[in-house]
């Protein structure tokens, strides 16, 4: 228990003092008293209390006055855990009694100060749906490397009040969006360097990108030019694969399924042009394991490579086939 000493038993030594004419009695009092005072150790606690740390110290909640070392030892004390960010802890007066009681280096001379019933709160700050939209925009722009994007919808799970402190926000690497442009991520919220919690993040990402379309109708055997596409921008996310964006990877090619007019063209809706047209002049080649003749012929057929057309031999008139393999040859093997 804590001994309080009161201002009447100095009274009462000063008044005897005075009585018996003994002035070096008094001036001993006077000494010893001041020398408890000094020694004293006083802890005001305060009814109520805002902390930011996840353990309340004894500093959190009072005021120490104390010599030396001593008051930081004191201020040091543990008294308990802080609630949850943003909520409100009861501590009752006897529990921050037997602490301090407990720590076996104090002396009894101590003046303890406090209500009843003593209120923590956690200091707490939110961390905004447009700040984790902003670090989800960084994240895209990086990944995909200054192309034409839009996040069209974001769905934050997960978002409550946290900590004080510093805040950084960390997105899971690798790839976020899949092919039909679905976001899909885990964002570590970060307080002072420590982790406090994972977010579920969830949306739709438009990618935009100049692509063909046709000007009109192509029908099977049209041959692909200039004047007969346009490019305009479009969500690529919202195509199925086989997209085209460069002119190189269409002219002259051979549309093989019909294209309706404004729709885009599919790389498997085009042929590569035949290497030997019908008409052209080629070289017959004939060979076995001891033979070899080569003789000029006509294409009677358009021929893509590795395949099997009918040519005619100049020389003799005569109709053979072989196989195309290259823009000028077809092979014939006996």
């Amino acid at each position: 228990m804590f001994a309080i000493k009161t201002d009447i038993k100095l009274i009462f030594f000063v008044i005897t003092g005075l009585m018996l004419g003994n002035c070096i009695f008094i001036s001993s009092i006077f000494a010893d008293n001041t020398r408890e005072d000094k020694d004293r150790i006083k802890i005001t606690i305060n009814e109520t209390n805002l902390v930011k740390d996840s353990h309340v110290l004894l500093k959190d909640i009072a005021n120490v006055q104390a010599d030396g070392f001593l008051k930081e030892v004191l201020e040091k004390i543990e008294i308990g855990r802080s609630p949850k960010p943003g909520q409100v802890k009861l501590f009752e007066k006897k529990k921050i009694l037997s602490v301090i009681e407990h720590q076996q280096y104090l002396s009894e001379n101590i003046i303890f100060n406090s209500p009843q019933k003593i209120y923590v709160k956690r200091e707490s700050q939110r961390i905004s749906k447009s700040r984790i939209r902003q670090c989800i925009d960084q994240y895209l722009a990086k990944a995909l490397k200054g192309r034409d994007y839009q996040l069209k919808s974001l769905d934050i799970k997960g978002l409550e009040q946290y900590s004080a402190g510093t805040v950084k926000l960390q997105i899971d690497s690798g790839k976020i969006i899949n092919n039909h442009g679905k976001l899909s991520c885990h964002v570590r919220v970060m307080i002072d360097g420590t982790k406090e919690d994972i977010l579920n993040i969830s949306g739709i990402v438009a990618v935009y990108e100049n692509i063909f379309f046709a000007k009109k109708r192509l029908v099977k055997g049209d041959i692909i030019s200039s004047e007969c596409v346009y490019q305009q921008k479009k969500n690529i996310y919202s195509l199925r694969d086989g997209f085209i964006k460069t002119f190189d990877e269409i002219s002259g090619k051979i549309v093989k399924s019909s294209i309706g007019k404004n729709d885009y063209l599919k790389s498997n809706f085009l042929l590569e042009p035949p290497l030997i047209k019908k008409g052209d002049i080629i070289r017959i080649v004939v060979k076995n394991n001891n033979l070899l003749i080569v003789a000029s012929g006509i294409s009677m057929e358009n021929g893509f490579e590795n395949q099997l057309i009918k040519v005619e031999n100049i020389g003799s008139g005569k109709l053979i086939r072989g196989i195309v393999k290259d823009k000028s040859k077809v092979e014939v093997i006996y």
